[in-house]
Formats: C-alpha cells, structure tokens, sequence
C-alpha cells in the first residue's frame, strides 16, 4: 500500500514542470502565433525569457480544455522590475474582445491574468508593451502594437484541470489501491 501511494504522489507530482521556452519572430498576431504553449495537457507550467521591441507583440497559442484555470504572469526584468511595462490579454479563437486582460498586476508594472476556459478549444495569449489610449481589450491594441516599450521580461504560464478531473483521479487512485489490498487476502 505504501509503495502504490508513493506511486500515486509522484504521478502527480510529475506534470510537465517548468519547461522553459522562447519565442520565434515574427509573433505579433493569431495568425503568426507560437505554439510553444499549444498540445501540452494539464496540468503543466512553463517559463520563457522573452523580449518586447518597439511596436512588439507577443503570441502564443495555448489549447486549453472546458474548466481549465490559465494562470499567466509577465515579470519585467529591467529598472527594478518597471521595464517593459506589459499589457496581457487572452483571446478566444475567433474573438476581437478579450476574455480577459490585464495592465498592472500591483508589483512593478507586470500583468497577470487567471481565466477558466468555459469551452474547449484554442486560446491566444498577446501580450504587448503599454501605450496611453486605445482599448486594451480589443484585438487591434495587441495585432497593431504601437509603443515606445523594449526590454526583457519573464513570462510564466500554468494550467491546472478543471477540479472534476483531479477528483476522478483520486477516485480512480483510491480504487486501485482497494483492489490491490482486496487481491492480497
């Protein structure tokens, strides 16, 4: 039993952890999206040391399933975490509205979005630098970047399952473990 539940706690603990990934250029709308964040099953988590440029976007595709939880955070490197100023928006496949965007997340001048996906399907993480005017939410803030932002920053990303599925692990867990003690009497 003790060696099923140590098998059963390192199966869980062994998501896809941190990979780390970067970005090809040109990334700068949907359709020139890297699918470095695409296919990966959750839960998993990934962290990229990216650059913005002037007038930059950065894309990635993220497939995500109905009750997935996306978290994605930006970190600016630069001036004590205040360069580049990062604006982050999450979009749908064929949406020009975000589903959900972000400025400042209240340390330095990141962005953090958390989104449960309520259908399965792609999503398009933009991220782009920050410029006064224009409506964050909409596509054309992000496919036509207009700033004056440049620096590195880090990007992490991480989805967990929808509770359903981690509750029908446990329940599938649990019943292993009671076949195996029924099969040793």
């Amino acid at each position: 039993m003790r060696r099923l539940v140590i098998v059963a706690l390192s199966a869980l603990m062994s998501v896809n952890a941190f990979a780390l990934f970067s970005e090809t250029e040109p990334n700068n709308t949907r359709a020139t999206a890297d699918a470095v964040l695409s296919g990966n099953i959750a839960p998993w988590s990934n962290i990229g040391l990216l650059n913005l440029t002037r007038n930059d976007s950065d894309f990635f595709q993220i497939s995500l399933r109905a009750g997935d939880r996306l978290t994605a955070i930006t970190f600016p490197i630069l001036d004590d975490g205040a360069t580049p100023d990062t604006v982050m928006a999450l979009f749908d496949a064929s949406g020009n509205t975000a589903l959900v965007f972000n400025d400042n997340f209240g340390i330095g001048r990141g962005s953090a979005l958390v989104y449960t996906a309520a259908t399965t399907g792609i999503y398009f993480l933009a991220i782009t630098g920050f410029r006064p005017g224009g409506d964050q939410s909409d596509i054309s803030y992000y496919e036509n970047a207009s700033h004056t932002q440049s620096g590195p920053y880090i990007l992490t990303v991480g989805v967990v399952p929808e509770p359903a599925s981690m509750l029908a692990l446990g329940v599938g867990l649990a019943g292993l473990a009671g076949l195996r003690r029924r099969n040793r009497k």
